[in-house]
């Protein structure tokens, strides 16, 4: 359940970084075409918030844990799976360090380039080891959310599929995209 949210929130996350949609409507389309239940949309809905609060802080520590790239530099898959995976590992009490770490360096093997994983892996691994917990996990509170609301509808969640590929950054530019055709 959380894996699909987590994708799907970079999804939104790099929709918006790239400025093809604001972020109601990229979260909407998104997660209508990503089929996420309502839980899924929740905690989904809760990361993309998250991270677009604190988006300056987290830029500012994968700068400052970044050797010869500049953040605007780097590819914008790699871009924002590290904003998604700096705020869960510095922010998020919902997983540890090492599951936000290994979550981002499995979609960037899907969505990134064939070493963006390696690069990904590299900055979080510094990120983990040279920033400090911080407080003001806004998920927490969605989990707390998402457990009323299952226990209210008593509905199983699906399990959701991830296919593991490499592709061309063209590939998952029009992955990512694919949204856009459908507004216009």
């Amino acid at each position: 359940m959380k894996r699909q949210s987590r994708e799907t929130a970079f999804k939104v996350i790099y929709q918006i970084d790239m400025g093809k949609n604001d972020m109601e409507t990229a979260l909407q389309i998104t997660m209508d075409n990503d089929g996420l239940n309502q839980k899924e949309q929740l905690f989904c809905r809760q990361l993309v918030l998250a991270v677009e609060e604190q988006l300056d802080e987290i830029d500012q520590m994968i700068q400052r844990n970044t050797t010869g790239w500049t953040i605007d530099r780097m590819m914008s898959v790699d871009r924002n799976l590290l904003r998604l995976a700096v705020y869960e590992i510095v922010y998020g009490g919902h997983i540890t360090p090492e599951g936000a770490i290994n979550e981002a360096v499995e979609l960037a093997k899907v969505y990134g380039q064939k070493r963006s994983s390696a690069f990904v892996n590299s900055i979080l691994d510094k990120v983990m080891k040279n920033e400090e917990k911080r407080s003001g996990n806004i998920v927490e509170a969605a989990e707390d959310a998402e457990e009323t609301t299952a226990q209210e509808t008593d509905a199983a969640p699906a399990e959701p599929v991830v296919i593991m590929h490499e592709i061309s950054e063209e590939e998952a530019e029009r992955l990512m995209h694919a949204n856009r055709n459908e507004i216009e």
